[in-house]
């Protein structure tokens, strides 16, 4: 349940991360009614709150106090949002959007470590039931999920989308990648799906990233001790204690499919591929929210509330 205090901070932190990707306008013959990243900001309460955009325009039209932290005049009406989530709001934006939450959620940790996963979630909001019901008729399609997460804040790192089903191993360097500039990697975990040889030639050699991969991969007849040096490594000495952490990017799973469901309610495939990059931006605000709310001990006079 959200109180009025973690939403209030949740819309002003919103509203600061978007403000420094986001430009004020669209351009110079705009009306300069609403700002963009006021719009993006109130996008992010609705995910945040699971709203369509009608509840979303009653919320905005009932709480002033919200409207105040967004720099609402007034509340959009609902086809304004919609036109701006659908035209305005761009894949590499939001990216941009998530590793400026990663940059205000940085620890004073000496190690840092990071685990890769991937995850899939329903592109049509009709049951499972309703769907193998169905059978043949209706083919149940669901839109694969990549993330890179840092492990102790809970934060991500970096995401990718696409139509499942299929592997994610293949988007390991570029999150790697996109990550690297934010964070200094030390080790990074992943499970049997990762398991290649060139993987951890790549992130040894030439990130100098610990890599923890259990070597499983492979035919039953071939499953024996393999020839490869760091797979070998792998089968032997098999760092079970560190690779425990692992278990953090499931967590991160587990409470974005909870609080917002593990179906999407939009219906084009861009719409879609913004609503999955939104919720991890959702979700990363939402961490940025209850880490300063415990560190300001829910002092309303502190965070300015009163």
């Amino acid at each position: 349940m959200h109180t009025r205090y973690d939403l209030v901070v949740f819309a002003r932190l919103a509203l600061r991360v978007a403000a420094r990707h986001v430009p004020a306008y669209g351009s110079k013959f705009a009306p300069k009614k609403f700002t963009q990243p006021a719009l993006l900001a109130a996008l992010c309460v609705k995910e945040y709150l699971r709203l369509d955009y009608r509840g979303l325009e009653a919320l905005l039209a009932s709480a002033a106090e919200l409207r105040q932290a967004l720099t609402l005049p007034e509340a959009p009406d609902h086809s304004m949002l919609w036109w701006f989530a659908r035209h305005k709001v761009r894949p590499h934006q939001l990216q941009r959007v998530l590793q400026t939450t990663v940059r205000q959620g940085r620890t004073r940790t000496r190690r840092h470590t990071v685990a890769i996963d991937a995850t899939g979630f329903s592109r049509r909001p009709a049951s499972r039931y309703y769907t193998t019901r169905l059978g043949g008729y209706w083919r149940h399609t669901f839109l694969n999920w990549s993330t890179l997460v840092w492990t102790q804040p809970q934060l991500i790192l970096a995401q990718s989308c696409r139509v499942g089903p299929g592997s994610g191993s293949r988007f390991l360097r570029p999150l790697v990648a996109q990550a690297r500039p934010l964070l200094r990697i030390d080790r990074l975990l992943a499970d049997a799906d990762y398991d290649s040889e060139a993987h951890h030639q790549w992130l040894r050699e030439t990130c100098q990233i610990e890599s923890i991969i259990p070597a499983t991969c492979g035919r039953p007849r071939h499953r024996g001790l393999t020839r490869q040096p760091y797979r070998y490594r792998m089968q032997r000495w098999f760092p079970r204690r560190a690779y425990g952490q692992r278990w953090q990017v499931e967590t991160v799973y587990s409470v974005v499919k909870r609080r917002w469901g593990e179906a999407l309610t939009a219906r084009r495939y861009w719409q879609q591929i913004k609503q999955v990059c939104l919720r991890g931006v959702t979700h990363n605000l939402d961490r940025l929210t209850q880490q300063w709310l415990r560190a300001y001990r829910c002092w309303p006079q502190r965070l300015g509330l009163t």
